[in-house]
């Protein structure tokens, strides 16, 4: 067992582990919530699933910048900027999974959203990651 908790601290000590935990944990927030309120708007003049995921993105969001400002990159900087940076990135990377890979693969390609959810948002994890890493949670002073 000592052998287990040693081999998980040691990975944790790893940024690319943390942030793939993150994002693991806002997927599921958006994951869950995007399912769930999909199912609810259904028949919604047709937009039940571009509604759901605004609603799912605005608290994923929320969950993944807090985890990556606090624990991900341990940033101290001021937080305003970042979030500024954070959501200019979120924003971005919203509107291509959304309005561009979830519409292809849904409306055109006839995926359903269950399984093309989970794809748009692999296609943007690591572009995020890197945005992230070396423009908005940046620790060197500017």
């Amino acid at each position: 067992m000592s052998e287990i908790r040693q081999f998980v601290t040691k990975c944790l000590e790893h940024q690319p582990v943390r942030y793939l935990i993150s994002s693991c944990v806002a997927f599921a927030v958006d994951y869950a919530a995007l399912m769930l309120l999909n199912a609810l708007f259904k028949g919604f003049f047709g937009l039940s699933m571009e509604i759901a995921a605004a609603i799912s993105f605005a608290m994923s969001s929320q969950v993944n910048f807090w985890i990556n400002r606090r624990w991900v990159f341990k940033s101290t900087k001021s937080v305003l900027p970042e979030l500024g940076g954070y959501y200019s990135l979120a924003l971005c990377s919203f509107a291509i999974k959304t309005y561009v890979i979830l519409e292809i693969l849904v409306r055109l390609l006839k995926i359903p959203l269950a399984i093309s959810k989970p794809i748009s948002e692999a296609v943007m994890f690591l572009v995020n990651y890197f945005v992230q890493k070396i423009v908005i949670f940046n620790k060197r002073k500017k």
